[in-house]
């Protein structure tokens, strides 16, 4: 049998596929990204032999899962094609009435059932596979058994040698525990299951693998980390004591930090950790609304304190649309998190998720994937669409990381308490100076001639400059040369030791060399050398 991964993008990877084909090795899988042509697929499917196939589905994929099916069951060449995973577990009925395509439906996890799934399609006895929607005799109907849990230590290790050599630039997911303790009225993770827990030994394990293999980043998809803080704490410190150069993805709630977790996690090498916080909202009523306890002061004293020591990276959740919110109210919200300057706020939009408890009276959602809102009980479709443009103002100039020093400045000097009106402002400036879809270049120009049109002062075009000159060795139409400022920079090159305290790294090589490694910028009254190769810049003013 054949399992198919579509992931959204093409760093990313499927972490189910390659759970399943390790419990059976009558299973394999191969891997698409949404950006794949449905027609690609199916020629590439096709050609594998395999007519037993299983799709990983979820809100990302699903409609081009289904014109994937389309196009194979076309062929009319015995194909039998499956659909698990999320986005079809909680009405598989329904996905097998409206499309004549799909065979079978397996519900909830798959691990229990992925071997008795194999044998039912060599022998025919569906009724045996827990959790399976198929067809009979024109009809659909369900095996009497119901979907299983897995036992988390009953799991096979997910990754071999081969696939993770294979998965370099690539996101490599991992979890060491299932299910939610929590009850959120928007997830699925809280009615998805009891909670589970991967035994610290096989964690270690894990860990030693990682590090073994050079592994950049591991997310994990545990939906809670700290819901056990005590373990929680435990993996933190096996991590720790690891020493690779590992870095791990937490999804943490902040409200259940406890002291000794904030400080393994502060005392932590940098670039070891990112956490995720799903805040969604920190308005009290909100969050009565989708079932969560309001807890607002306790979470921003763990951000606050996890900011402390500017090791790792902070990633912040929004979600615009929850039952009740005005637009008033969440930008309320907005004002609250980014007032804690994480290094990145998500703003999300609500969506109807199946399966999800939300109470939707009075709100609107689309029909189509990824079944996002269009207005809600307390705001309009307008309201929403000025949010979607935060949006992308927001990810561009914040998210992104490309214009670090430039915030900092400009939100803490000109919008203090007010930012959601910068991104609200420059929303509208993108839009009338077109700059939609352009390189980062125009969009390093738009802001500059937005600071322009505000008035702001000079501070704001000295960061822009260094901001750009980070990762660029062009120029910006703004930027000023100096007269003789190369004749200086090699006079300085040609001194050894003065080179040495700025970078130890380049000791000894020769000016010329060094000259086209290093990037001499002039920025206001000061001299910053830019060195590409290691990433960093250096304020070598006091030379010049």
């Amino acid at each position: 049998m054949l399992l198919v991964g579509i992931n959204a993008k093409y760093i990313h990877s499927n972490l189910a596929i390659r759970y399943l084909s390790r419990i059976d090795s009558r299973c394999s899988f191969l891997e698409y990204t949404i950006s794949d042509r449905a027609d690609r697929i199916a020629a590439e499917l096709y050609q594998t032999g395999q007519r037993d196939i299983v799709f990983s589905s979820y809100i990302w994929n699903i409609e081009l899962v289904y014109r994937v099916c389309e196009i194979l069951m076309k062929t009319d060449c015995g194909f039998r094609l499956g659909l698990a995973g999320p986005e079809v577990s909680f009405n598989p009925e329904e996905q097998l009435l409206t499309h004549p395509d799909v065979s079978f439906v397996l519900c909830g996890e798959g691990e229990p059932s992925i071997s008795l799934l194999v044998d039912a399609l060599e022998d025919g006895s569906f009724q045996t596979v827990p959790g399976l929607w198929y067809r009979q005799a024109g009809e659909v109907v369900s095996s009497p058994l119901a979907p299983q849990e897995a036992v988390m230590d009953e799991l096979p290790f997910p990754y071999t040698e081969e696939d993770i050599a294979a998965l370099q630039n690539r996101l490599v997911y991992f979890e060491t525990s299932r299910g939610c303790p929590y009850r959120c009225s928007f997830c699925l993770s809280g009615g998805a299951g009891s909670l589970r827990f991967l035994s610290l030994d096989k964690v270690a394990q894990a860990v030693a693998f990682f590090h073994a293999h050079n592994v950049p980043l591991v997310k994990l998809v545990d939906r809670t980390f700290n819901a056990d803080p005590e373990r929680a704490l435990s993996i933190i410190n096996l991590i720790k004591s690891s020493g690779g150069s590992t870095c791990y993805h937490l999804e943490i709630r902040a409200e259940s930090m406890t002291k000794p977790l904030i400080s393994a996690l502060q005392s932590a090498p940098k670039g070891m950790f990112q956490l995720e916080i799903g805040v969604q909202s920190t308005n009290a009523k909100t969050l009565q609304n989708i079932n969560r306890k309001p807890a607002v002061e306790a979470l921003y004293s763990v951000v606050r304190a996890l900011s402390e020591h500017h090791n790792m990276h902070l990633h912040l959740d929004l979600i615009a649309g929850l039952t009740g919110e005005t637009l008033t109210e969440f930008v309320e919200s907005f004002h609250n998190v980014i007032a804690l300057r994480p290094q990145a706020l998500q703003l999300g939009f609500l969506k109807r998720l199946k399966g999800a408890a939300l109470q939707l009276d009075g709100s609107a959602f689309s029909d189509f994937p990824p079944y996002e809102i269009i207005h809600s009980d307390a705001m309009s479709y307008e309201e929403l669409l000025l949010l979607h443009a935060v949006e992308d103002v927001l990810d561009c100039y914040y998210n992104s990381g490309a214009y670090t020093e430039t915030m900092k400045y400009l939100l803490d000097r000109y919008y203090p308490g007010r930012e959601f009106e910068f991104f609200k402002e420059m929303a509208s400036f993108l839009e009338r100076e077109n700059v939609a879809g352009k390189a980062q270049k125009a969009r390093f120009e738009a802001l500059y001639r937005f600071a322009c049109d505000k008035q702001f002062d000079v501070g704001v075009t000295h960061r822009l400059i260094y901001d750009y000159c980070l990762t660029h060795r062009d120029s910006l139409s703004f930027m000023k040369t100096e007269d003789g400022l190369k004749e200086k920079a090699f006079a300085f090159l040609k001194q050894p030791e003065r080179v040495k305290l700025y970078f130890e790294q380049y000791a000894g090589i020769k000016p010329v060399v060094l000259y086209k490694k290093l990037r001499f910028v002039p920025i206001g009254n000061r001299v910053i050398a830019f060195d590409y190769d290691n990433a960093m810049a250096a304020d070598v003013t006091a030379e010049f």
